[in-house]
């Protein structure tokens, strides 16, 4: 079996099993606590990995440190996703359930990349406004690249909106070039 369709199954069974059963927020929230856990703890990825230890013991590092947090479902699902041999890509299928789940809500993802950090009033004021223009649900996703020295850049599905100062840089350098070359023709 091709690697790469094994997180895009698993995700989507756990998907129509939500939507099924009715708990896809709910399903959707537990699988981001997974996933922020396997971001913030990239040291979890070869512990999985390693043949001495034993399933059970995987089994039960995600049933004790997440009894509290997650239903049922999701600890089932786990339990399953280790039995089968597959846990090493819990990071892939929780990146594909969210997917599935932000296509199917008519989620957005709106990317925003700033200079420097910004608080959480622009944040919310960028977000307003986006929603107010686009009339569509979305999730602000903001990053920090001091390379593009100021402004900021807007993406979204396809589009790119770049109001970077590099890029009005780039722009103008291009300008000055052409006239200059023009100017040595005459």
């Amino acid at each position: 079996m091709d690697q790469s369709k094994i997180p895009v199954r698993y995700a989507k069974a756990l998907f129509l099993l939500g939507k099924e059963k009715g708990i896809l927020d709910e399903l959707s929230a537990e699988i981001r606590i997974l996933a922020g856990f396997f971001e913030n703890t990239p040291a979890i990825i070869p512990y999985l990995r390693s043949p001495l230890v034993r399933m059970q013991v995987k089994k039960d590092l995600f049933r004790r440190n997440f009894k509290d947090r997650l239903s049922e479902v999701t600890l089932r699902f786990v339990d399953l996703v280790i039995s089968k041999k597959r846990e090493i890509f819990f990071p892939d299928i929780f990146r594909n359930f969210i997917r599935l789940h932000k296509a199917d809500a008519g989620i957005k993802t709106l990317v925003l990349t700033t200079a420097l950090k910004i608080d959480d009033v622009m944040e919310q004021q960028v977000s307003l406004c986006f929603e107010r223009k686009s009339k569509s649900a979305h999730e602000l996703v903001t990053r920090v690249k001091p390379s593009i020295i100021g402004g900021f850049m807007l993406q979204t599905d396809d589009l790119l909106y770049d109001a970077s100062l590099a890029n009005e840089l780039k722009r103008m350098k291009k300008e000055l070039t052409g006239v200059i070359l023009e100017t040595k023709n005459i």
